[in-house]
């Protein structure tokens, strides 16, 4: 079982990309959608919601790292389990939740779990998922989340008016405990099933200690790994934070028109991480990057057009969506064809801490940038530089295909 095949490949996958919905759909993005109903109702402030945020970003980054390293010594199926159970646990805590203080608890295990399930996940694909196909199946779960964040209207269209946003926890929570008792299941067959097909050296042999591994990691490549990693979030991510306010705010368009752009996004999103990783699948990983980075410069510079129409709104939106989900697929695909004798996950670990250290810089910059000049436009000059660049480190990157990196065991 060393390449999955079959069913019980499509089996996995749809697990893995519902890890990734459950963790990155229910538990990022349903409370930015529903905090207006909770701060409301419990009565904190929206400076406590900036607390709140934060400690997402702070659960995800400090996660992060810590899972490079859990995964070394527990497994990367131990520390996808527990991410998943911890994932329930706190959205079963928001169920009850009184106070900005366990609120922001309960989300930065939220911001954490998001990261320390997807670390893990990109060494047992590696693992199980023949290299001719891991662009797809990863640009498919890097999907996930727009499964998720499509599930969270539905269930806020359905629920919140009608029982409230307690509601929506409660049924993320049973949802997620259900996706427990499968994961429980289909990971023991996976697990088994990868032990009895290693050979007794290769299961006795010792694991190289985190020293080893980190000086065995190729200097030139990780550092373009980690760039490319922070550049994505310094511009991903701030292009998300101030989309509809400058929409709205200085191009005149209504809610109603915001909101059908991040719906544009979305649905695009649910099949573009696919068709990128297919793209890469026969193009390589690398060349498949240096296009989806050119089509995100493309949804910036949209933005900077002088006289916005809905048309450029449409098309900023499908190239914005067609490009983020695939990137946060392609990424993984390249670490994993790249690293072995478990360097995966440790590298993917600390390029996860970039992407929210160039996170926290995009969002700090365009609300300085607003300030300063009294204009969102000045950040989307910031993210069509940090896009561009980004063009520069993939070309720089060695083609995948082409490399034979050895890794060194202890």
């Amino acid at each position: 079982m060393d390449q999955l095949s079959g069913r019980f490949l499509y089996v996995t996958v749809v697990l893995f990309t519902s890890f990734i919905a459950a963790t990155y759909g229910f538990g990022i993005y349903l409370f930015p959608a529903i905090a207006p109903e909770m701060i409301k109702d419990i009565g904190f402030t929206y400076a406590q919601m900036g607390v709140t945020t934060g400690a997402v970003q702070a659960g995800f980054m400090g996660f992060a790292l810590l899972s490079g390293v859990l995964t070394g010594w527990l497994g990367a199926f131990n520390v996808i389990r527990i991410s998943i159970v911890l994932c329930a646990a706190a959205l079963g805590g928001l169920t009850w939740a009184e106070n900005f203080v366990l609120i922001s608890v309960c989300l930065f295990l939220l911001g954490g779990c998001a990261a320390s399930v997807w670390v893990p996940m990109v060494e047992v694909s590696q693992q199980c998922i023949s290299r001719l196909h891991q662009g797809r199946v990863l640009g498919l779960m890097s999907s996930g989340t727009s499964y998720g964040v499509f599930m969270n209207s539905l269930l806020i269209a359905l629920l919140l008016n009608a029982y409230g946003w307690r509601s929506l926890w409660i049924v993320t929570f049973a949802l997620v405990c259900g996706l427990c008792v499968w994961a429980f299941f289909v990971l023991r067959k996976l697990e088994q099933g990868l032990l009895v097909d290693r050979t007794p050296q290769a299961v006795q042999a010792p694991q190289a200690g985190l020293v080893s591994k980190i000086r065995s990691l190729p200097a030139g490549t990780t550092s373009l790994v980690l760039v490319m990693m922070f550049l994505n979030g310094l511009s991903c991510m701030p292009y998300q934070t101030y989309l509809s306010s400058f929409l709205v705010g200085e191009h005149g368009f209504s809610i109603e028109q915001s909101a059908l752009a991040w719906r544009i996004i979305g649905l695009v999103g649910m099949a573009g991480g696919f068709l990128m990783g297919w793209v890469a699948d026969r193009i390589t990983v690398k060349w498949a990057l240096t296009i989806v980075y050119s089509i995100l410069s493309l949804a910036a510079l949209v933005l900077l057009v002088q006289d916005l129409s809905i048309v450029h709104l449409y098309v900023t939106s499908v190239l914005f969506g067609l490009s983020f989900y695939a990137i946060f697929g392609l990424v993984p695909a390249y670490i994993s064809h790249v690293y072995r004798n478990g360097t995966a996950a440790l590298v993917f670990s600390f390029g996860n801490v970039a992407l929210g250290f160039g996170g926290i810089a995009g969002n700090l910059a365009g609300g300085w940038l607003k300030e300063t000049s009294g204009t969102f436009e000045w950040i989307y000059v910031v993210i069509l530089a940090a896009a561009i660049g980004s063009v520069v480190v993939s070309l720089a990157m060695r083609n995948e295909r082409f490399m034979a990196l050895q890794m060194v065991d202890a």
